[in-house]
């Protein structure tokens, strides 16, 4: 019987401001939908939606928002859900249901970032927005960040959070002002001893001392490096952002001598480097970086892993099964289970229309694949 806590325990606001239990929720299954623009923090926790959530939990079922972690634990993929009970087991274990207080947040503060990574878009990345404008007509605005006074309201709603998870646009871009407002407010409270961070960064930019300087007072600080290749397949994904660049940054993070900094990578499994995970994890283990988590893209559709078909499709599940790693080797079933190829087509067109207008080019790029488009 799954079991989530997120709906009691967290919060999560996106980039563009959108309110849900966290940051794998699927809102489109609802027509209730929350927005910190429009809507206060107690609107949401009172809300119809989080009541009906919480009760199909209680229920043992899976609410229809919640389908990535299902999906991701059927392939015998560790999901969200279960990394969190692990990580926040202590908490949980204690937590009163009744109460309803959350203790940890995702707070984007806006979608700025220096990069359009080909599996993004102009939602989570500001760098998309005229692209996407050439491309398929629509203007999605630069959300820079929510609304006034977001920062003492949340402190209201928030009296003793243990976890503070920053993920950007790109965290060290968006909503610096208000990031550490809220960071110096903990730190003026003595809060901060008591509060992990989280920052997931695509390690272009490496930050300045003012940041390290508010860091030293918390429990601990985590940078996630996001990462979805190796060299020329890594700049390809994450455009036009600079291997050499990453780096310098990454030997930097690896340099720096504090006992509460905590380094992880993230890795987004997509149709574009399913068949080089292997090489991925190679190079992490080389240079001595930590195990990467990997996470299955689900939206847009079409950039799913499971989207290629025969013979490509085979040639990647026998790549994957000559890999060392155990947890590439787990791949191998999503790729077997999930067949997603309907939505084939539709890559194939908009990775031309891309590579047409970025200058790009996805069969010198990925070689090993070039043959099956």
């Amino acid at each position: 019987m799954p079991f989530c806590y997120s709906p009691w325990t967290n919060i999560d606001i996106s980039p563009m401001g959108e309110i849900t239990p966290c940051c794998k929720f699927q809102k489109q299954y609802y027509d209730q939908q929350f927005n910190i623009q429009t809507h206060s923090l107690s609107d949401y926790f009172n809300s119809k939606l989080i009541h009906n959530i919480k009760q199909e939990f209680h229920n043992g079922d899976w609410p229809a928002g919640c389908e990535r972690c299902r999906i991701e634990e059927s392939t015998g993929i560790e999901s969200k859900r279960q990394l969190d009970y692990t990580r926040w087991k202590g908490h949980y274990d204690s937590y009163d249901l009744a109460n309803s207080k959350f203790i940890t947040t995702s707070i984007a503060f806006g979608n700025t970032c220096n990069l359009k990574c080909i599996t993004c878009g102009p939602y989570s990345s500001s760098r998309w927005q005229k692209e996407y404008h050439d491309l398929y007509g629509k203007d999605i605005p630069h959300f820079k960040f929510y609304k006034k006074n977001f920062v003492q309201d949340f402190i209201a709603q928030a009296p003793a959070i243990v976890h503070l998870d920053i993920p950007g646009g790109e965290p060290f871009l968006s909503g610096i002002d208000e990031q550490k407002s809220l960071l110096s407010h903990y730190v003026a409270t003595g809060q901060a001893t008591n509060i992990t961070l989280h920052y997931t960064t695509n390690a272009q930019i490496f930050p300045d001392e003012e940041w390290w300087q508010l860091w030293n007072h918390f429990k601990e600080v985590e940078i996630q490096l996001s990462i979805d290749g190796v060299g020329k397949r890594y700049e390809y994904i994450r455009f036009p952002a600079s291997w050499s660049a990453l780096v310098d940054n990454v030997s930097k993070y690896q340099h720096i001598q504090s006992s509460n900094l905590k380094l992880s990578v993230s890795h987004t499994v997509s149709a574009y480097n399913i068949f080089y995970i292997d090489e991925f994890f190679t190079w992490c283990y080389t240079i001595g970086l930590p195990r990467p988590w990997l996470g299955r893209v689900h939206t847009p559709q079409y950039m799913r892993p499971g989207v290629w078909t025969n013979p490509g499709r085979q040639i990647i599940i026998d790549q994957l099964q000559t890999s060392q790693h155990s947890d590439v080797l787990t791949w191998t079933n999503l790729m077997v289970n999930m067949d997603e190829s309907e939505f084939f087509n539709e890559f194939k067109t908009k990775l031309q229309a891309h590579d047409r207008y970025r200058n790009t080019n996805f069969n010198i790029t990925f070689p090993e694949l070039a043959d099956y488009l």
